[in-house]
């Protein structure tokens, strides 16, 4: 083989790819595991022609409503249709520093239960975890209401594992700050076994340890954990009143 020829060859191998639907961060023709197949080909028909255009327009008007009901139902319909129009609308939302919009956008991202939609949340809260580090302290306060906001996310699991400072592509002191932080939010019988469980107070303790320190049955210990994690984990609830 000529040098010209493998020349080429290894030039059409190293040739970046460009980005298309499946490869842009929504996979959008793929069929989701929620999705029936007759529900999966009613979508990929619907965005190929198009149909959903008009709806869309119309719930985005209703996400500027006064009434707080029409724009909670909006954020719901946009997350259940879950096209890439669709969730580029909530995702700006949730970009936003005013909090009762992305407070609007989690709800609907996630009541939707569209795939494009959970990814759209974990791309944020990727974003968010790297901004707990800013100098900016509005900017650091704001991802951090944002992370817990959203609930239990990948990215919120790594910053947990993360804290006791072995982990390569997060910084262990933005991690710790965040899972003391995190564990403020509880009340003071779960924050003191959450805080024994981490490690948050020294070494990491197991139940047993955490019982004799706390000089409490070890069965509350496990309930007060549990519920802890339920409560870190659940996401923001919005009232439509």
């Amino acid at each position: 083989m000529t040098d010209s020829t493998q020349n080429k060859q290894n030039a059409e191998q190293t040739k970046p790819v460009a980005p298309t639907a499946e490869t842009s961060g929504f996979t959008r023709l793929s069929k989701t595991e929620s999705e029936t197949e007759g529900d999966h080909l009613r979508r990929v028909a619907e965005e190929l022609s198009g149909s959903d255009e008009e709806r869309i327009s119309s719930l985005a008007a209703m996400l500027s409503s006064r009434v707080m009901a029409e724009r909670v139902s909006a954020a719901r319909e946009l997350g259940r249709i879950g096209s890439l129009k669709a969730i580029h609308l909530l995702r700006d939302l949730l970009v936003s520093t005013d909090e009762s919009s992305w407070r609007l956008a989690i709800h609907g991202l996630r009541s939707g239960g569209a795939r494009e939609g959970w990814l759209c949340l974990e791309g944020v809260a990727q974003d968010d975890a790297r901004r707990l580090a800013s100098n900016s302290k509005q900017e650091s306060e704001i991802s951090f209401k944002r992370l817990m906001a959203m609930g239990r996310t990948k990215m919120m699991d790594r910053l947990f594992r993360a804290a006791d400072g072995h982990s390569r592509s997060i910084s262990g002191d933005v991690a710790r700050r965040f899972s003391m932080n995190a564990v403020a939010t509880l009340p003071v019988a779960h924050r003191n076994v959450m805080e024994h469980r981490l490690g948050l107070l020294g070494a990491s303790a197991t139940p047993a340890d955490t019982a004799h320190a706390l000089g409490i049955e070890l069965d509350n210990v496990r309930t007060l954990e549990l519920e802890g994690w339920q409560s870190i984990h659940s996401p923001i609830e919005i009232n439509p009143q």
